[in-house]
């Protein structure tokens, strides 16, 4: 079975202990501004014992810009350059769910 999806994805990746080759990754109490925040579509196919996914996402929110982080005004399908800086293609096996 062939199967679309439309997601937001949101999250990010923390340290237990600081760490000097990167810098602002312990996690602590204001970690709720470093969530970064995704969008996209995707493709499912659904084989019985696994499913094969296809996603293609872009970033909406960017957590390590300073000041606007928020990026919507930025989102330019036209442009080549955007599209290489921010357009990803995930391809992945999973189970079904």
């Amino acid at each position: 079975m062939v199967s679309g999806a439309v997601f937001v994805d949101a999250g990010n990746v923390w340290l237990f202990k600081e760490d000097p080759m990167r810098p602002g990754g312990k996690f602590t109490s204001n970690f709720l501004s470093q969530f970064a925040v995704g969008t996209g579509i995707g493709l499912r196919i659904d084989v019985k014992f696994f499913v094969v996914r296809a996603d293609l996402a872009f970033p909406i929110r960017k957590p390590y810009i300073e000041g606007g982080k928020w990026v919507f005004s930025d989102i330019n399908f036209g442009s080549s350059d955007w599209r290489k800086d921010n357009l990803v293609l995930n391809i992945a096996i999973g189970y079904p769910f």
